[in-house]
């Protein structure tokens, strides 16, 4: 510790007595005497920052910004872990966007069948854009009984893969006791990603 201390104290009592000097000369002689020096001096101060300043200086920065990012990232990692792993969840709760040609139409006729529900009509299936998702529907006419429309109603909204009752009327059938006429939209959303899913 006492040698860097004196060598400290070398070094500024030179760069004093240096600065000192100049004082000197100036007063004495004016710039005349410095104005070589200075001419052969700064391109080489020009140099030495167009090769090695100015780029330290950006790469600094460059740097600056990934260590500001990375902070930014690390602050938030365990809200986007979260995030990430809650849309994984969702995302396997949907279709595959590879089936959205068949896959509402296979749903709603394999629940149906195990209902003992007969289609009066199915309407064509419709599809929109929201986001990076797409909404699937249709609409269905049916008639049957209270219980067994309870039953398949229940069935399509306790689906593993997302599927819901979106719209539904109901009309009492005056041809027959205990039946009514439903008309249903049925709707599921298929993620453009790709998700897990399916039949």
């Amino acid at each position: 510790m006492p040698i860097i201390m004196a060598l400290v104290n070398k070094a500024t009592a030179f760069f004093k007595d240096m600065y000192d000097n100049v004082l000197i000369i100036y007063a004495e002689k004016g710039i005349e005497p410095f104005k070589k020096p200075l001419l052969f001096a700064f391109p080489a101060v020009l140099i030495l920052y167009v090769f090695f300043y100015a780029p330290l200086a950006s790469k600094v920065k460059i740097d600056a910004n990934r260590l500001k990012k990375s902070q930014a990232i690390a602050a938030h990692y365990a809200d986007y872990n979260d995030a990430k792993t809650k849309l994984a969840a969702y995302q396997k709760k949907l279709p595959l966007i590879r089936d959205k040609d068949e896959w509402l139409n296979y749903m709603m006729t394999s629940t149906a069948k195990a209902h003992e529900i007969s289609f009066d009509s199915i309407a064509a299936q419709t599809e929109s854009e929201i986001g990076n998702f797409l909404l699937v529907s249709r609409f269905v006419s049916v008639t049957t009984t209270y219980a067994k429309f309870g039953k398949w109603v229940a069935d399509i909204e306790n689906s593993p893969i997302l599927l819901k009752v979106t719209d539904v009327s109901l009309k009492k059938d005056a041809s027959r006791a205990g039946t009514v006429r439903i008309n249903m939209k049925l709707s599921t959303i298929f993620s453009k990603f790709g998700a897990a899913g399916g039949k």
